[in-house]
């Protein structure tokens, strides 16, 4: 019959019977270590098995940490700048292959000092959810299913006095106990 937790059952077995099982799981989502699930028969008394050996069956499926080669592209479209000037970057932070789908990712972006004011937005794609708006640094936790993306379009104002090359760098970041297994393509 059904069960939602381990079982035992008392069955007839004629010579050449079977009966088959079928137990279908989910594995929590907290889970870790080995899933190893052990099932077992035994004879009833006044019967003698000759062969007890072959009485249980292990099933062994060894863990596999989450992953996701998460990437995140940077650009504004321009090589040089001027000061008193605005102009908009757009950042796209992607898990394009996954394995996993990633709940919790961090997007950051601390601008430099060149830049006087900043305003933001972002919309997620494929599933991707992130903050709509903000002003200022990004520090943002996104979340991002296998195939998704999420595209940040930044507004930046540059101050009267800006001046020297203006470098901008943004990062993505897995949430902890999430492996990437590409971590080079993690800032932009």
């Amino acid at each position: 019959a059904n069960s939602n937790a381990g079982f035992a059952d008392t069955v007839n077995l004629p010579i050449g019977a079977s009966i088959t099982y079928t137990v279908s799981a989910t594995v929590s989502g907290t889970a870790s270590g080995n899933l190893i699930n052990t099932v077992s028969i035994s004879v009833p008394s006044g019967y003698i098995d000759p062969n007890p050996a072959n009485n249980s069956a292990t099933d062994t499926d060894t863990f596999i940490p989450p992953s996701a080669d998460l990437q995140i592209t940077k650009t504004d479209g321009a090589t040089d700048y001027f000061a008193n000037s605005s102009r908009a970057y757009t950042i796209v932070v992607s898990n394009p292959v996954g394995p996993s789908s990633i709940s919790g990712a961090t997007v950051t972006d601390v601008f430099p000092a060149q830049i006087s004011g900043a305003n933001w937005t972002c919309a997620g794609a494929g599933g991707a959810t992130c903050t709509a708006s903000g002003s200022g640094n990004i520090n943002d936790t996104i979340n991002l299913p296998v195939g998704s993306w999420a595209t940040y379009t930044v507004n930046i104002t540059v101050g009267a006095g800006a001046s020297g090359d203006m470098t901008n760098t943004a990062s993505v970041s897995v949430p902890v106990g999430i492996t990437d297994p590409v971590p080079g393509n993690n800032t932009a």
